[in-house]
């Protein structure tokens, strides 16, 4: 054999290595590849999934389904992880909205680690994370069209059943959500499977535009066109009859930019103006022939609603956010600090301000304000260079891509809807809408690729392992948090159990607050039912014993939160009971100043000073609390009773 035939042969060897080397990194990036569509189209679902689930349970203020969102968002992260891993051609998302978005939650934590009252800041943070973990997972995942608006439709769907379920209750009066009685102060309003008709009214008004636009300008088929033109028409019925002011207000400007915007297209021009004529009648006829409605309205004219209730709430609020340092108080203080500054003219205890915006400038301050701002600053920023793009690609819209702009003009609509319906109450505040507005949000600033090549960063080693180490964190945060809290409740439940002794239901409470000790208001719920077993029970032994838990989970309670009256006002209901009603006397007076204009406080403090035998100041005080509130305070009436016959007695016996 020669010298050529030999390296020949050599040369075909390595060739045939060559070519099976390639074969195998082609068939092991096909096996990734497909792993990674799989794992996509999985946050696709899990993403739908939420969104079903969360509207449905009362707007996800239920402790499980709120739980379960945790662990399907801790599940999505672990995917896109394993995205990251299986295809390094993944890159991350980046523009100054989204850096914007990182420095909000680092300073959500500056404000976690300030609060005086751990436990609800942590709620908040908690829910803070959340949130920031679904804006990256949808940016950096859902790019395709096709996902969106398949979430896009989802949304829509959800949004027209619980429409009709609403339009059901206002029709047939019924007072019943989901089994739940309404309360009586929305009765003639319709709330679907959430508790407060306004907070329906804010996710419709998000999902109105949505569906709108899609039907006007959307590239859809026919029989898509007609039923989410039939879904457009329901959610229009479903925000009217929550009756809800603000809601009307905002869905109005959500719409308005959306048929305005579309009139200057020529081929939309029609379409829109018909739409426009619709709304009109529809919504002159809704507001004529249901005087209710009509009243909402018009009660908006009168002083009362400037003094009491919400007008109450927000003077007091204004002057707490007045006395606030450009930090804020520490997120989750508003509930308990409030109090202080409460007139007369609110008796019941408000857990949020009716403002998200001035709730966020008490809380996080001006400077919690300011990052805000900015973050919706350089939001409008990239909203206005997309618009300019899409204007440019054709008339209004791109006809080869109107689907996406049809939905990003009805994003648009919803975000403007939720920013001022957030003026004056608390959206963001409920978990379903909440995440739908972060969601929506990530969805608009998304569409910078469209016009910016630049708005994305190349995977390396040391990026692809710290984001990788983030995600791990925030999944392993948010599954502990989904599991401890539930375990929580469940034990809380469990206590409440028809049946149950009281020493049964105080060692599951026991066990429950022990679980976590900073949780001031599950401590607070056991005293309270300790407190309530100790002052009707007819068994000296079982009072004695019931009151000793309740001063425990007081003086717990006010160890975590030393801001809440009520803690204050139980802890000296318990030692006034035991017959230590010298020990009840600061905590009486600190629970009045906390407290000074509330029936509750008033009346406690007159038993407290019933108790101690100085019946003036009990009736004086007791006097005073019916007088704040005179409907539903028994309890005070009552005591009222024996304080003034005693008070006779004394007289008198002088």
């Amino acid at each position: 054999m020669t010298a050529d035939k030999v390296e020949n042969k050599s040369e075909e060897r390595t060739k045939s290595k060559r070519r099976s080397h390639s074969r195998h990194r082609s068939h092991s990036k096909g096996r990734s590849g497909t792993l990674d569509k799989i794992f996509d189209q999985i946050i696709l679902w899990l993403f739908v999934g939420m969104f079903v689930l969360m509207p449905v349970s009362y707007g996800g203020t239920l402790v499980w389904s709120y739980s379960i969102t945790e662990v399907l968002t801790a599940v999505a992260l672990l995917l896109w992880g394993g995205r990251l891993w299986l295809n390094h051609s993944h890159r991350f998302f980046s523009t100054p909205a989204v850096w914007g978005v990182l420095l909000i939650l680092a300073y959500g934590f500056f404000e976690y680690i300030k609060s005086p009252i751990e436990y609800s800041a942590r709620r908040d943070t908690l829910q803070l994370l959340l949130y920031v973990c679904l804006f990256f997972l949808f940016v950096n995942n859902l790019k395709h069209r096709k996902y969106a608006k398949i979430f896009a439709l989802a949304v829509i769907s959800v949004g027209t059943m619980i429409s009709i379920y609403a339009v059901a209750q206002f029709m047939t009066g019924s007072t019943s959500i989901l089994g739940v009685e309404q309360p009586d102060v929305y009765v003639h309003r319709a709330s679907g499977t959430y508790i407060c008709p306004n907070h329906l009214a804010g996710f419709l008004e998000m999902t109105i535009p949505l569906a709108l636009a899609l039907t006007l300008a959307g590239r859809l088929e026919q029989y898509q066109k007609i039923l989410v033109g039939f879904a457009s028409l329901v959610l229009l019925a479903g925000i009217a009859v929550t009756v809800s002011r603000a809601g009307y207000v905002a869905s109005l400007c959500g719409v308005a930019l959306i048929l305005v915007t579309l009139f200057n297209s020529h081929k939309y021009r029609i379409p829109a103006l018909a739409a426009a004529a619709l709304l009109i009648v529809v919504a002159a006829w809704f507001l004529l022939s249901k005087p209710h409605a009509e009243t909402r309205f018009s009660e908006l004219m009168t002083t009362t609603q400037l003094d009491e209730g919400r007008g109450a709430i927000y003077k007091s609020s204004l002057e707490m956010a007045s006395k606030t340092s450009l930090f804020g108080r520490g997120s989750g203080t508003y509930a308990s600090q409030i109090h202080s500054y409460l007139t007369d003219k609110t008796q019941d205890d408000p857990y949020f301000a009716h403002s998200d915006y001035l709730q966020l400038w008490i809380e996080w301050g001006l400077v919690g304000v300011a990052l805000l701002a900015a973050l919706l600053i350089a939001a409008g920023i990239d909203v206005f260079k997309i618009w300019q793009y899409v204007r440019r690609k054709g008339e209004s819209f791109n006809p080869q891509d109107s689907t996406r702009s049809a939905l990003f003009l009805g994003v648009a609509g919803a975000i403007l809807a939720i920013l001022i319906h957030s003026a004056v109450d608390f959206n963001m505040h409920i978990p379903a809408n909440a995440m739908l507005a972060v969601v929506l949000f990530a969805f608009l600033l998304s569409c910078v690729r469209l016009y910016k090549d630049s708005c994305w960063i190349k995977q390396s080693s040391a990026n692809r392992i710290a984001v990788t180490t983030f995600i791990v964190l925030f999944s392993f945060i948010l599954v502990w948090d989904a599991v401890h809290t539930s375990h929580i409740a469940y034990l809380v439940k469990a206590s409440e159990a028809e049946g149950i002794s009281n020493k049964e239901a105080q060692k599951l409470l026991d066990q429950a607050v022990k679980l976590d000790e900073r949780n001031w208001n599950t401590a607070m719920e056991a005293g309270r039912r300790m407190l309530t077993v100790g002052m009707y029970s007819e068994d000296p032994e079982e009072r004695d014993w019931a009151l000793v838990h309740a001063i425990g989970y007081y003086s717990m309670a006010i160890r975590y939160n030393p801001y809440h009256y009520r803690l204050y006002g139980g802890m000296a209901g318990a030692l006034t009971l035991q017959g230590r009603a010298d020990d009840a006397i600061p905590y009486a007076d600190k629970m009045l100043t906390l407290r000074p204009d509330g029936h509750d406080s008033n009346a406690v403090y007159g038993f407290c000073a019933l108790y101690r035998g100085d019946y003036d100041l009990a009736v004086k005080h007791l006097e005073r609390s019916i007088h704040l509130r005179n409907e539903g305070n028994d309890f005070a009436k009552e005591w009222y009773e024996i304080a003034a016959q005693r008070q006779g007695e004394q007289k008198k016996f002088e």
